[in-house]
């Protein structure tokens, strides 16, 4: 395959061999990310249902975000979970809002929802930094939801929240209680994670090697994941896994926590070949950015505590040599399961042309387009940094009228809409009223009404 890896390979009988007790787990025979990962007690919610009870009566997170192209019906759930748990939804959609949202939209009266459109064809040199990290192939499908999810850090970081919840919308069995226990953690950890145990997000290759009986345990996903915009030190780059690449700073310091589990729908990973062809960079790129975190907190656990400088610490990412050997593991991986899958008998043909797509990509990569992303993006999260330590504040308590306001001070007026859908229109007379009604509910209770502090649940 890659330059020389067929003279190297392993045969099917070598690679199902341990290694020796002395040897750390290659990259791609890791099944088990949880020594990056914290696992506390998470604390019982106290919040009763809202058919219980006793009624939520503040926000459990500052907002959720839900970056998606799906039809409307597929907000139906997230809408209602924001509903119940008081908390402010930011659909964020591409060019215009789907057909039918306002009627999802008009089923939960109590819901606070805002509506973005992103408009393609555009560029912000913030929320779209990633965009300039050299990239042979990059998927519009990357390139979509990597700035919808920097566009909901910037807002979050800007308005000052700091619990924010990334979820999209076919995550399932997400329910109050539960975001309430895992927000918690938040108090003490910038990311937690809820990890998808049924049917997992892997990558296509990922999926093809579960067929084979070799299963990977379930890691951290943006699908559903808790932060908060103030510590979070990473952005979503236009690359498969950017949610692993976002965070991966603070896997390496100990500071990301799992506050439960969560399901997904069901999907057919195999239905083309193109998309195991867009995911291969990202999946050998994480593999071995992750198995160098792995391998030195296995090591030498003192380097949570003396940590080196980023640049320091990735520096043997920059160097050519590693990367081929993980190219040549990769290569060995992907024969590895064409030999099982085929010794299975597998009578569907299309993982076998997903794995032959992968194998295709794979040729085409060299060490030193993994180096130069490396080198890259390292000096592009010093800029995200950098940037967002001098980006203005928002203090405004509403917070449909904050995400307004962070948006122009974000200069993102020509790249973002906001759109108000008819069900969310209130006519004249009842917004008075309801001000009114705000404001001495406010001096009454010390909560500003309009967030939902201290308001009656049918407001």
């Amino acid at each position: 395959m890659h330059g020389g890896v067929t003279a190297k390979m392993k045969t099917s009988t070598e690679l199902r061999q341990p290694e020796s007790d002395g040897d750390l787990p290659r990259p791609f025979q890791i099944r088990s990310y949880d020594d990056l990962l914290q696992f506390p007690n998470v604390p019982v919610s106290t919040i009763d249902t809202p058919s219980g009870k006793r009624a939520i009566t503040e926000p459990l997170v500052d907002a959720i975000v839900v970056p998606t192209i799906r039809t409307a019906e597929r907000l139906h759930s997230v809408v209602k979970l924001a509903a119940h748990a008081r908390c402010h939804l930011i659909a964020v959609y591409t060019d215009s809002p789907p057909a039918g949202l306002s009627a999802i939209l008009g089923k939960f009266p109590s819901a606070r929802v805002t509506v973005l459109t992103v408009r393609k064809g555009t560029r912000d040199r913030l929320l779209d930094l990633g965009a300039s990290l050299p990239q042979s192939r990059v998927s519009p499908a990357a390139l979509d939801i990597s700035r919808k999810r920097n566009l909901g850090l910037l807002i979050g970081r800007v308005c000052g929240w700091t619990r924010m919840l990334f979820l999209d919308d076919d995550i399932r069995k997400l329910n109050v209680e539960k975001l309430c226990s895992a927000a918690a953690l938040l108090d003490h950890y910038p990311v937690v994670g809820l990890q998808v145990n049924k049917y997992p997000d892997a990558s296509v290759v990922g999926h093809a090697r579960r067929l084979t009986g070799r299963r990977q345990e379930p890691f951290v996903s943006g699908g559903s994941l808790l932060v908060n915009p103030q510590l979070l030190n990473g952005y979503f780059a236009p690359v498969y896994h950017e949610d692993w690449l976002c965070v991966i700073d603070h896997f390496r310091e100990g500071e990301v926590a799992i506050g439960g589990s969560v399901d997904q729908w069901p999907y057919l990973p195999f239905t083309t070949p193109a998309r195991a062809k867009l995911e291969e960079f990202g999946d050998v790129l994480l593999a071995g950015l992750l198995w160098l975190v792995h391998s030195r907190v296995m090591k030498d656990a003192a380097n949570r505590g003396h940590l080196a400088s980023g640049s320091e610490y990735w520096r043997e990412a920059t160097n050519p040599h590693f990367w081929k050997q993980i190219l040549e593991q990769r290569a060995a991986l992907l024969q590895d399961i064409t030999v099982r899958l085929t010794e299975m008998n597998l009578d569907n043909p299309l993982p076998f042309s997903s794995l032959t797509a992968a194998g295709e990509r794979l040729r085409e990569l060299e060490p030193a387009d993994f180096v130069s992303f490396t080198e890259n993006w390292q000096a592009s999260l010093a800029e995200w940094r950098g940037r967002l330590s001098g980006l203005p504040r928002v203090n405004v308590p509403d917070k449909g009228r904050a995400i307004a306001k962070a948006l122009a001070k974000l200069g993102l007026a020509d790249v973002v809409c906001v759109h108000e859908l008819p069900s969310q229109r209130v006519p004249p007379k009842q917004t008075r009223w309801i001000d009114g009604f705000a404001s001495r509910w406010g001096r009454r209770t010390g909560a500003d009404g309009r967030r939902g502090f201290g308001m009656p649940s049918w407001l």
